[in-house]
């Protein structure tokens, strides 16, 4: 007899009730309150995850290598800005996000904050504070991937303390000048486009500074 296939399995051999746990176990009978694009959308991941994440990360880890290979099936994923609406972001409602992140998480939580830096620290700040000029020149290319994002505010003295922030910026001519020291910046080593948070030496304000790497 069968309750739930995403829950228990129990089934009659003999005289003994076998009871087995099936695969992704939805104790919280969380898929009934999923959508037919959330449920859509949580097949999908859920088939990268099992079939191209979780058979490789485990030597990533070991090695302390990020898992580069993994870009391009991320990029046909299509979860990258998540619930950023146009730009070529897919839009998701909170829930399909929360969705997608979880099954991210259960092959791999690192990867999971990459996505996360990119979709929610990165294009999320230039979403919501950028001009128009600036969402239509990054942010569809970093929903493609083409572009990563990275989001610096925390510092060694002060941890992600923006009221403390040390880092100032001060502008010179037609150009900002950044002085400061940032740490434990997830994506920061391979970002085209970093997120700077100091405090602009005019009038105290800590704002958002977008940093390229040079092509």
């Amino acid at each position: 007899m069968t309750t739930d296939t995403n829950r228990i399995i129990k089934r009659l051999e003999g005289n003994t009730i076998v009871v087995a746990q099936a695969d992704h176990s939805d104790f919280f009978l969380m898929a009934s309150l999923l959508s037919a694009r959330e449920t859509s959308t949580r097949a999908r991941v859920r088939e990268f995850v099992d079939t191209k994440l979780l058979p490789i990360i485990n030597d990533y880890w070991e090695r302390a290598v990020f898992p580069h290979e993994l870009i391009p099936e991320l990029r046909k994923l299509g979860i990258a800005g998540t619930s950023i609406q146009g730009y070529g972001c897919p839009g998701m409602s909170v829930l399909e996000t929360g969705v997608t992140a979880m099954e991210i998480s259960r092959g791999d939580g690192s990867l999971n904050t990459f996505l996360a830096v990119q979709s929610g620290l990165a294009m999320g700040s230039i979403n919501q504070l950028g001009s128009e000029e600036q969402k239509q020149r990054w942010l569809p290319k970093m929903a493609t991937l083409d572009l990563i994002g990275a989001f610096a505010l925390t510092e060694p003295d002060h941890g992600s303390d923006s009221v403390a922030l040390e880092t100032t910026a001060e502008l010179r001519g037609s150009h900002y000048v950044l002085n400061g020291h940032k740490r434990w910046i997830g994506n920061g080593s391979m970002a085209d486009v970093v997120i700077i948070w100091a405090r602009d030496i005019s009038d105290s304000a800590v704002k958002a500074f977008v940093l390229e790497r040079d092509p």
